[in-house]
């Protein structure tokens, strides 16, 4: 039977009667215990995905847990077995291996000019010759002192405003969203406090970013595991959960919302500032976390023609959101492209800069969907590959995601018979993560163990780590002897997933090319987005076929560009206003529905893929 453990993606392969406890420490994870698995502790929770493939609850679990948490799925690892091929998630409060998150992404010089102003104002009080409003006298004072336009108060500051103004002697600071709505009315004088924060849900990954809208300074970030993943890897899986029925979809806005929420209380805690201090949030997500965020149905994104239900900027409140910031916060969402090119892609394009400048660029960012736009000031154009979730571990026999102990980087020294690497907290090695896969793939090919096709070739440099197990072929890249947790191996099947993640990726660029007519050489910038793309090796991967054959120099990693591009627009209303002008000219190309799609992607199934000298001529394409 296979155990998979989310969200490491950690995949073994177990014996009948061992618990899910047993199993994670025999792999090399640790589940948290203070009994040592001895069901007297209540710490070691876990959440089946299927209760099917465990055995039933014990006497000693209802002990512990909740009947909601049962509901819910929760188990404890040292009394759950599985029966069959299973899947567990280990939840934040039981992790003792924490997953690297990449926070940080390029920015951009950005001239701050937030959407939130504050005006601190001295009224005078009503008497029998002045009767104006509490209202009217806060609006009057404000444009006259600060030569503001009208501005609107909504039901509830209106209820708390004769108190407020009463209370602080008349002396208060409003906040002021887009010079029109009023957000907040505090006491005294609190000009010199203002904050926002910017979110990046991510699909497995969901990062905020605290910053200070007066300077435009990052104050700090946090991040944390989108709990929605026990629903599926992908947004397909998702998407089919969520069409399940409503309470499918309340259940993934409800998580997306707790997990924005536990950001904003961890970056409070940390930073000492209150929550009613941060007066706007922006958002960026895939079509498809924008959908369930808002608790939208997905339900088209998943049948063709793939429509959203919107595409265009969202303004809504944090109280109409449950976000537990000032209740009045405007929350902007990013415009969308299309159904698998979200706002995330927009962010992208604003971090890096394409959309105004003259060159020709690319941007990859790279996950379990793909989504790649190329042009310049002039045009541009994009798409969304389904890259699946190899890179992340995924389908790979020791494939792991990027947490402590995963091999990242790799190179192998045949003549010598070494292996040497580099894990992720410089732990002993448990598996492979994306990059670590890509090093290991690029490796066989120099060495000529595997060939263009993908297939295992025995030679006298490969005979003594090539074996078969369960009647397939595989690589022992790393043994227990070389100090491994277990043997990581790499196998046929492994080396075809990762043929059908880059060949989708490098079909995806392909077909861009195509449509603007251009060779490779023509793109001077290749910005790689993403957790997965900043580690990568650009070598390797270009060794492997992933993108394009572009000049090394030319690659330029960005990290987090979607989370960068975020914050930007935090602090500067006019990146809003180009994030609408990007998703409106931006042309969307739908792979499958292109003529040569087909034939493009089996060609880019060989390594590093077919040539492509006959692209000389595509200038001369109609």
């Amino acid at each position: 039977m296979i155990l998979t453990f989310e969200p490491n993606g950690v995949k073994t392969r177990i014996h009948k009667g061992i618990s899910i406890f047993d199993a994670a420490k025999k792999t090399g994870l640790h589940i948290r215990s203070e009994c040592g698995g001895r069901t007297t502790c209540g710490k070691c929770k876990v959440i089946a995905k299927d209760s099917s493939s465990v055995n039933d609850v014990t006497d000693e679990e209802r002990n512990f847990l909740s009947s909601l948490e049962l509901k819910s799925g929760y188990r404890l690892a040292c009394a759950c077995f599985a029966k069959s091929d299973a899947v567990v998630y280990i939840p934040e409060e039981s992790r003792l291996r924490t997953r690297r998150f990449l926070v940080e992404g390029t920015e951009r010089h950005v001239l701050v000019e937030p959407a939130i102003r504050k005006y601190f104002v001295h009224l005078e009080k009503p008497s029998l010759q002045d009767i104006k409003s509490d209202a009217q006298r806060l609006m009057d004072a404000i444009k006259e002192n600060y030569r503001t336009n009208e501005v609107k108060f909504n039901l509830p500051l209106l209820q708390a405003l004769p108190k407020i103004l009463r209370d602080s002697n008349w002396k208060v600071t409003v906040t002021v969203w887009n010079e029109k709505e009023i957000v907040s009315v505090e006491k005294g004088n609190t000009s010199g406090k203002a904050f926002g924060i910017a979110f990046d849900i991510g699909t497995s990954k969901i990062i905020g970013y605290l910053s200070n809208l007066i300077n435009g300074e990052l104050i700090s970030a946090e991040s944390m595991e989108n709990p929605q993943i026990m629903r599926g890897e992908d947004v397909i899986s998702r998407i089919s959960y969520a069409n399940k029925s409503d309470n499918s979809l309340r259940e993934l806005q409800k998580q997306a919302t707790n997990s924005l929420n536990t950001v904003i209380f961890a970056l409070c805690k940390k930073t000492g500032i209150n929550p009613h201090s941060i007066y706007e949030a922006t958002v960026v997500g895939n079509t498809a976390m924008h959908h369930f965020f808002l608790g939208i149905s997905p339900k088209n994104l998943g049948l063709s023609p793939y429509v959203p239900a919107v595409s265009s900027a969202i303004n809504e409140t944090a109280r109409n959101l449950r976000l537990r910031t000032n209740p009045n916060a405007n929350v902007y969402l990013f415009p969308i492209i299309a159904g698998f090119v979200g706002g995330d892609a927009v962010a992208d394009v604003i971090a890096s800069g394409i959309h105004e400048s003259d060159k020709l660029s690319m941007v990859l960012d790279i996950g379990t969907n793909t989504e790649i736009i190329m042009g310049n000031r002039r045009r541009l154009i994009a798409c969304s590959c389904a890259s699946g979730p190899a890179f992340e571990g995924a389908h790979i026999k020791c494939g792991m995601k990027a947490v402590e102990g995963a091999i990242e980087q790799l190179s192998i020294d045949l003549k010598n018979g070494e292996t040497k690497y580099q894990t992720i907290g410089q732990a002993a090695p448990l598996g492979l993560c994306g990059s670590g896969i890509i090093d290991a793939v690029a490796n066989l090919l120099r060495y000529r163990i595997i060939s263009k096709e993908g297939a295992f070739i025995k030679s006298a440099l490969s005979s003594k780590r090539l074996r078969k197990t369960n009647n397939e072929k595989e690589f022992v890249l790393l043994s227990k002897k070389e100090g491994a947790k277990r043997d990581i191996v790499i196998t046929q099947r492994d080396i075809r997933e990762i043929q059908l993640a880059k060949a989708a990726i490098y079909t995806g660029c392909q077909i861009l090319m195509k449509r603007k007519a251009v060779k490779p050489s023509d793109i001077k910038n290749l910005y790689i987005a993403g957790a997965f793309g900043n580690y990568v090796n650009p070598a390797n991967a270009k060794t492997i076929g992933l993108f394009p054959d572009i000049p090394t120099e030319s690659i330029k990693f960005v990290g987090n560009a979607a989370g960068a591009g975020a914050r930007m627009a935090l602090i500067s209303k006019k990146l809003r206003s180009d994030a609408t002008s990007i998703s409106r000219k931006t042309s969307y190309v739908e792979l499958a529905s292109e003529p040569d799609f087909q034939a493009e992607f089996l060609s880019a199934m060989s390594f590093p893929h077919r040539d492509t000298s006959r692209f000389e001529s595509l200038r001369d394409l109609p």
